[in-house]
């Protein structure tokens, strides 16, 4: 009975895992909007060749990349903690848990980050974040409005996620314990077997 409760427990667990590993895997193609609903210009969190990343792991740095930006403007970058209540002219510095920022960055001529990708964090926390382009040029400053670009606004996910090293490791410590299981379930069923009398 107890190994039966041990493995219930343990394929619960496994599939809570799997769940949620799946799903940042999984996920709805990229969507990055203007505040207005336009689904231009944008800005993505990145590596240092500037690939398109959305997971990093502890430790990593992290890097972004931006397009369609007002050519030959200034932002600031904010990577702030995963905020689900973005309001166009009511959202706020002061609404938001800032993890790195504001970065300051220029815009070159055809609306991308001079020199992208740029390095917006030495080394990542785990947790879920959201990276905002507050722009300097126009619009109000250090309020979420028409000018600004929130990366996958509209999406119900975080822009990038810093997975915890121990889910990392969970999936295959998780399944050991269940082989383990598994294999003991087998042993005492083949002993209760062969300890029957013969008919």
């Amino acid at each position: 009975m107890h190994v039966k409760k041990n493995f219930a427990l343990a394929v619960v667990l496994l599939n809570l895992t799997l769940a949620i590993y799946a799903s940042n895997f999984l996920k709805k193609p990229l969507t990055v909007a203007l505040a207005n609903g336009t689904n231009s210009p944008s800005i993505e969190s990145c590596d240092m060749e500037g690939n398109t990343v959305n997971e990093f792991d502890p430790g990593d740095q992290v890097y972004v990349k931006g397009n369609g930006l007002e050519p030959g403007g200034l932002y600031n970058i904010y990577i702030v903690q995963d905020y689900s209540f973005w309001k166009l002219y009511e959202t706020e510095i002061t609404d938001l848990y800032v993890v790195v920022g504001p970065v300051t960055v220029d815009v070159d001529a055809v609306g991308g980050i001079e020199n992208q990708p740029a390095l917006i964090w030495e080394a990542a926390s785990p947790g879920s974040y959201d990276i905002w382009a507050d722009s300097l040029t126009d619009g109000e400053q250090e309020v979420y409005d028409e000018c600004d670009v929130v990366y996958k606004l509209g999406v119900e996910e975080p822009g990038f996620i810093v997975i915890p090293e121990m889910l990392i490791v969970a999936i295959p410590v998780l399944f050991a314990y269940l082989t383990a299981i598994s294999a003991r379930r087998r042993r005492l069923q083949s002993k209760s077997i062969t300890k029957q009398p013969a008919p």
